[in-house]
């Protein structure tokens, strides 16, 4: 073919050379001729494949140099030359392809396609492409195709040409294999936060009908009352004290109203068909089950979108202004926030008793509500100042109990509100899980404090709540206690439940409804758990630590109980030792091989010892691996064999010895860098070879699935180097190898050959790798990434470190504005930043348009730990672009000592 598309160039009037693949830069040089304004590269693969896994590696090692050789040729060519390299592979597999069977596929071109993906970002000249040729026969026909893609590039990089037709990839997030349930269809489901954090998503899946022990009810849930508790647990803002402070661990859902399905042996009073409400550690699902003493039924004429808003609140009041503070008629009470569903339960609680309520609330709308609704006093929760309306309002007296939910400052001052033998209940939980201090001196004055948990209190002290649950229940009945004001979204719509609970815009209770009514709601089907077999073995090469570590014991936790770990120093890994140890404590039979996974002898003798012990080989898990990062124009070829050793000569004597062998699975894993990591050439390279060998392997009806990972947090090389911190900044931060191991399993249950899975930041990470703004990645870019942001360090550099914070600081002003619905005007940049009553969640929404707009993160937890000022966040802003000043602006200095974000 090439002779004909070098006749075809010419004939379009090219200059036409030809030459072999040389890793001698003078050798390219050599062949643009001294008047050329654009020289176009086209390396064309081909040859015979070698079977030889060495031989492998060699050509993919030459193909690398001669690359290494063009991109130090360019770097030489002046400046006003136009250079372009096409790579034009055969049939690899690099991309997904149709399956054609008579077209063979060659992985080694593949991972030739992944040291170009890394070699664009490394280098800005040549302008690289690819394209990946199928013949059909016609030499003629094939040069016509490829003259016509060299001759006229559009905006695509990455191009398949085949029999049926031109082809460019696309990376999707993949459609998720859901399918859409009608409410009350009787099928369970609940929700799961997928990748907590700021971007968080929720998705529905299937689960197993729940079944009732003998002291429980099974409830089909027909609404759930949202609480700030589910929201900072998919945005990741609860500490990890606090999660397992509430049933030792419970994720989602405190509160339900539903009809019992079922009941336990030992349950009376109670029976399918019963309406009832219910708080506990209920779930966000389509059904749930309880204990029985937790269930009240539901009134005559009240609505489930009612009921649901209704246990959490008054169990949380009834503890705290009944149990602890013995509320009596005649007092006082201040409600913080009382425009929420416990300040709205409050507020009828101390009207039933007789007591008197002087309530706070952020907005003018929400206070309105409040004197509406009863209270005798409304005063804003965002200014420190209500201490002291508080004292004018009571005659200097004070109040006899505060419900509190405000953090920092705001608690001193609350204390300060109280009278003699006053109680001050503590709701929030900021400061306690920061351990904030609390000054004693006011407690000479008989006055108590109470922490109060509910969620807690459920798990330990669950006769207080049957008890609290058994006054309550009369109360329901007769109207006494009344549904608390709410906004109900069908459960298909619940991200948009989260979301506004998220910006705090509700009043009351937020309640996610399964109305039979409702839209369908879209389920994903329940993960499929690999089926491992007891009597087999279970290969791990990379096994003996980091994550072939990892995935060892997720193997073990599945049923595999005979595992085959393999790594060059086999015992005497490191990890080994304690990883053996806990294997086989759990009854795992381990056998430790210190060998060279490349090494085919090698490999074939641990096969055949595993027969010969009568557990012969089910599956494989190649997780071995070698790096050596840096520049293409840097690696000598020896650092290239080394890296491409492990991964894929392992992989082709893998692949060669198990061929004949009945496998329940054949995994490898490859890297989230096959975008294209700069650094990694050899790596890359590596890994999309071993996607290319998965998807050959499918083709061939055997089993194979190349898993691709992003950063691990808490095992492997990043855990041992600061590589993992230099990731997150780029757009990748890590995440637990748990997850990695429930998204592998969830890839092998849906029959993938090439899967990704990891966290990315692509916005910031397009930054990092120009190579992103290529159309292939266009659809997994937000909206608005093409568009190159303003250079604000080098918009800064321009200005004195006074002009720089006033810039910064108008902007930060401006964020919070919008957080807080409240004029720029109004916003000191000295003032604390609770005191403006900024709560957790629209911290993080500050945090989340600090990072859109400035492109760098702030941890939640620092901002909240230090109350913070707009002028604390933009000194800290400012330091994270590397500007720092000798003369700090005056709103800074003013506060030196106090509670700024970097101390």
């Amino acid at each position: 073919m090439t002779t004909e598309l070098r006749a075809l160039l010419r004939a379009r009037g090219g200059d036409v050379l030809h030459s072999p693949l040389s890793d001698d830069p003078d050798h390219w040089i050599d062949h643009v001729p001294p008047t050329a304004q654009t020289v176009t590269i086209a390396i064309v693969l081909g040859g015979a494949d070698d079977p030889d896994p060495e031989g492998a590696v060699e050509r993919i090692t030459r193909r690398a140099a001669a690359l290494r050789a063009v991109a130090l040729a360019c770097e030489q060519l002046p400046e006003h030359v136009a250079t372009t390299l096409w790579l034009v592979a055969r049939p690899c597999a690099a991309l997904p392809e149709p399956r054609v069977a008579d077209v063979r596929l060659h992985p080694e071109d593949a991972a030739t396609w992944g040291t170009t993906r890394s070699l664009s970002n490394e280098q800005p000249r040549p302008v690289i492409r690819r394209l990946c040729l199928h013949p059909t026969g016609d030499a003629a026909r094939d040069a016509g195709r490829l003259a016509a893609e060299l001759l006229d590039p559009g905006e695509e990089d990455e191009i398949l040409l085949t029999r049926r037709g031109r082809f460019v990839p696309r990376l999707i997030e993949p459609g998720e294999h859901t399918r859409d349930l009608p409410v009350g269809s009787g099928e369970a489901y609940r929700l799961r936060v997928c990748d907590p954090g700021l971007s968080y998503t929720l998705a529905w899946e299937e689960m197993p009908m729940p079944q009732p022990d003998p002291d429980e009810i099974v409830v089909e849930v027909r609404a759930i009352g949202l609480n700030y508790r589910d929201v900072m647990r998919a945005v990741n803002l609860l500490p990890t004290e606090a999660v397992e402070a509430v049933f030792g661990g419970h994720e989602l859902g405190l509160e339900c109203a539903g009809i019992v399905t079922a009941v336990g042996a030992g349950v009376t009073g109670t029976r399918p068909g019963d309406r009832v409400m219910a708080a506990g550690p209920v779930g966000f699902a389509s059904h749930t089950r309880v204990k029985a003493w937790a269930a009240v039924a539901v009134p005559e004429g009240m609505t489930f979108a009612e009921a649901a808003t209704m246990p959490m609140a008054f169990s949380t009041v009834h503890h705290s202004l009944g149990y602890c503070a013995r509320v009596r008629a005649g007092e006082t009470i201040l409600v913080h926030g009382g425009a929420g569903g416990v300040g709205l339960a409050a507020l009828q609680y101390a009207r039933f008793h007789g007591a008197h309520v002087i309530a706070t609330a952020g907005t003018a709308a929400k206070r309105d509500l409040l004197l509406a609704m009863g209270a005798d006093h409304a005063l804003d929760s965002r200014s420190l100042h209500f201490a002291d309306q508080v004292k004018e309002l009571t005659g200097g007296r004070g109040v006899d109990i505060v419900l509190n939910s405000l953090a920092g400052e705001a608690i001193t001052r609350g204390m300060e509100c109280l009278r003699h033998g006053g109680r001050f209940i503590e709701l929030g939980k900021r400061d306690i899980y920061q351990n904030s201090s609390l000054l004693l001196r006011p407690f000479s004055d008989n006055i108590a404090f109470y922490g109060v948990d509910v969620g807690t209190l459920m798990w330990k002290a669950p006769e207080l709540m049957a008890e609290s649950t058994e006054q309550a229940a009369p109360l329901y009945r007769s109207g006494d206690f009344r549904p608390l004001p709410h906004t109900v979204y069908p459960a298909a719509r619940v991200a948009d439940a989260f979301a506004m609970m998220r910006h705090s815009r509700h009043i009351g209770k937020v309640v996610v409804s399964f109305d039979p009514r409702d839209e369908p709601v879209a389920v994903r089907p329940q993960p499929a758990e690999p089926r491992l077999n007891s009597e087999g073995t279970y290969l791990v090469t990379g096994g003996l630590g980091g994550f072939g570590a990892a995935t060892a014991r997720r193997l073990a936790l599945r049923g595999a109980r005979h595992l085959a770990l393999v790594g060059r120093r086999g015992a005497e890994s490191p990890e080994a030792p304690a990883l053996i140890a806990e294997l086989e404590r759990s009854g795992v039979q381990v056998r430790a091989y210190a060998a060279d996974v490349a090494d085919r002898d090698a490999m074939r003798r641990i096969l055949h010892d595993l027969d010969a012990g009568g557990r012969p080989l089910r599956g494989v898990v190649h997780a071995a691996m070698h790096l050596d990062d840096g520049p293409l124009t840097d690696l000598g070829d020896d650092r290239i064999r080394a890296v491409l050793h492990p991964k894929v000569a392992g992989a082709m004597v893998l692949d060669e010895l198990t061929r004949d062998r009945p496998l329940d699975l054949f995994v490898m894993y490859s890297s989230l860098t096959t975008v294209g990591n700069i650094g990694q050439t050899s790596y890359v390279a590596a890994n999309l070879f071993l996607e290319a060998l998965a998807r050959r392997r499918s083709r061939q009806d055997l089993p194979g699935l190349t898993a691709c990972l992003g950063a691990l947090a808490d095992t492997g090389v990043l855990t041992r180097s600061r590589q993992g911190e230099a990731l997150a900044k780029a757009g990748i931060p890590p995440m637990s190898s748990g997850q990695a191991l429930d998204a592998v399993e969830r890839m092998l249950g849906e029959r993938a050959d090439v899967a990704v899975v990891g966290r990315c930041d692509w916005g910031r990470l397009r930054q990092v790798l120009p190579s992103l703004q290529r159309p292939w990645l266009s659809l997994v870019l937000p909206p608005g990434a093409e568009q190159q942001a303003p250079d604000l360090q080098a918009l800064l550099a321009g200005m004195t470190y006074e002009q720089a914070y006033a810039c910064i600081t108008e902007q930060i002003t401006g964020l919070l504005s919008a957080v807080l619905l409240v004029s720029a005007d109004q916003i000191a940049d000295d003032r604390r930043l609770d005191e403006y009553g900024l709560d957790s969640l629209m911290a993080t929404e500050l945090l989340t348009s600090i990072r859109n707009r400035f492109g760098i993160d702030i941890p939640p937890m620092e901002l909240m730990r230090s109350g913070g000022t707009v002028a604390d966040i933009a000194r800290s802003l400012l330091i994270r672009l590397g500007l720092r000043g000798d003369q700090q602006p005056a709103g800074v200095l003013a506060r030196a000592g106090g509670g700024g974000l970097n101390r």
